[in-house]
C-alpha cells in the first residue's frame, strides 16, 4: 500500500482535443492535495474545483467522502457550464467516438479544453440513440462550441443547456457508447 501511495496513475477526460488526458505524478498526503487545490481554486482555477469535488465526492488522493465540501465544490464547477449535445449530418456515420472526434478535430481543431476551465469543450461522450450515435461536450462557451458545430458540415447541432450539480454527476457517470 505504500508504494501505491507513493506513484500514482489518473486517467481522466480532460485534456484539449480529446477530452482524455494522463496524469502521472507523486501522491502528496491527503491535506497537502486538498491544500494545493483550494488555493488554485480560489484562485480561478475551475479544475481544481473539479478535482476536489471528485476527492470528497469519491475518496480520492486519500482524502475521506465529504458530501458538504462535495457539494461546495461541485456547485463552483457547474457554473456557466453547459451540455452542447449534436449528431451526425449528410454522408458521415460515427460508428464510435473516435470517429467523432477525429472528424472534430478535422475541421474544427480549436474545439478543446482550456488548461484552467473546461473552455469551448471538455468531457466528451456519446450516446446511443436508436441507430444514431449523439455526441455532446461540456462547454464554459456553448455559443461559440454551437458555431462551431454547425460550421462543421459532418455535424448538426441538436442543444445547450446549463448543467445542474444532479445533471453532472450523471454525466461523470456516463459512459461512451458505440453502435
Amino acid at each position: 500500500m505504500q508504494t501505491m501511495n507513493a506513484v500514482w496513475l489518473a486517467v481522466a477526460a480532460l485534456a484539449a482535443g480529446t477530452g482524455i488526458g494522463f496524469f502521472i505524478g507523486r501522491a502528496h498526503p491527503p491535506n497537502v492535495f486538498v491544500g494545493e487545490q483550494t488555493k488554485a481554486a480560489l484562485g480561478g482555477n475551475r479544475w481544481a474545483e473539479y478535482k476536489l469535488w471528485d476527492a470528497y465526492y469519491h475518496g480520492t488522493q486519500g482524502v475521506d467522502k465529504n458530501s458538504a465540501s462535495a457539494e461546495k465544490w461541485l456547485g463552483q464547477f457547474v457554473k456557466d457550464v453547459y451540455v452542447v449535445r449534436f449528431e451526425a449530418a449528410g454522408d458521415f456515420h460515427p460508428q464510435n467516438a473516435s470517429e467523432y472526434l477525429t472528424d472534430i478535430m478535422k475541421h474544427t481543431p480549436q474545439v478543446r479544453s482550456d488548461n484552467d476551465r473546461i473552455g469551448l469543450a471538455g468531457f466528451f461522450r456519446t450516446k446511443k440513440q436508436g441507430d444514431k450515435l449523439v455526441a455532446s461536450f461540456l462547454s464554459n462557451e456553448p455559443d461559440k462550441l454551437q458555431s462551431y458545430v454547425e460550421s462543421n458540415p459532418d455535424l448538426k447541432f441538436i442543444s445547450a443547456e446549463p448543467m445542474t450539480a444532479q445533471s453532472f454527476i450523471d454525466y461523470d457517470r456516463s459512459v461512451q457508447e458505440s453502435l
